[in-house]
């Protein structure tokens, strides 16, 4: 569906309406639908907020708060410095969002930069607020699975288990994805850019055979060592290619982006106290 600013006169604000058109094929359908019944029974500060559903003639709508700011993607490709411990935040709200839809037995199944949104806080706009969106391709994993006949989600952040047809798919999928966005937001690039010109096959080839390589690669040379390898830990923990030894849940690995944030505190301590010296 297209998304739209509108005005609500009722409530004298301005929404944000994703319309779906009359003539998408039924798995759009589906989709739209399933975002709507998703969204609509969360209620997270770091989930977008579904005001009302509807349907005019043919179109059907979703109204979900308006959100001003922008997403981590159109960050990282804007080419703006953001700082570390910013992004430690950022991420560690998304985690947060993650949890709280994970207690509930869905997966996101298409995190990516795109669908973190980072507005401000409305009482202290010094304070990033994080936003998980689109909710289109989410997933139950308790009872009954559905099957899928088809490989869906962004090729460049797809855990091996979701770039098969009807891999056995859990809330990992989406630790997978965001270790994956970490790499990408620390390091200005993400892990498998080099086939991003392949297509879509090589890269979910890419996904289900290749490690992650390490991010030190390509963090500044200045980057305490200490700092270094925890990141280098992380990623590969978050980016395991089997399950079983990647994180067990989204409160674990904030619990390690903790530690880089107590790594980071202790290093910038220590420069403060030289400096003072």
């Amino acid at each position: 569906g297209r998304i739209y600013k509108a005005y609500d006169p009722s409530m004298d604000r301005y929404v944000a309406l994703k319309v779906l058109k009359p003539n998408v094929p039924e798995s759009e359908r589906q989709r739209f639908h399933r975002e709507a019944v998703l969204a609509a029974n969360f209620s997270h500060p770091n989930l977008v907020r579904v005001l009302e559903t509807g349907q005019h003639g043919e179109l059907r709508w979703l109204a979900m708060e308006y959100l001003r700011g922008r997403d981590i993607g159109h960050v990282l490709t804007s080419g703006k410095q953001v700082h570390f411990r910013v992004l430690c935040d950022i991420f560690s709200q998304t985690l947060d969002a993650l949890n709280y839809i994970h207690t509930r037995k869905i997966a996101h199944c298409d995190i990516k930069p795109e669908n973190i949104f980072i507005t401000r806080d409305a009482y202290d706009r010094r304070l990033v607020v994080v936003k998980l969106i689109d909710f289109g391709i989410s997933c139950s994993y308790e009872g009954v699975r559905e099957l899928r006949k088809h490989i869906t989600g962004d090729p460049r952040y797809m855990a091996p288990e979701q770039a098969v047809i009807n891999g056995p798919l859990d809330h990992r999928v989406d630790l997978y994805a965001l270790g994956v966005t970490f790499y990408e937001a620390v390091t200005g690039r993400h892990p498998f850019e080099e086939a991003f010109s392949d297509g879509p096959k090589r890269l979910l080839e890419l996904h289900r055979k290749e490690t992650i390589p390490p991010p030190s690669r390509h963090l500044p040379p200045h980057t305490p060592s200490a700092l270094v390898d925890l990141i280098d830990r992380f990623v590969a923990h978050a980016c395991a290619k089997n399950v079983a030894t990647r994180f067990r849940s989204a409160l674990e690995m904030q619990s390690m982006l903790q530690r880089i944030l107590g790594v980071l505190g202790e290093h910038d301590g220590k420069r403060g106290e030289t400096a003072g010296t």
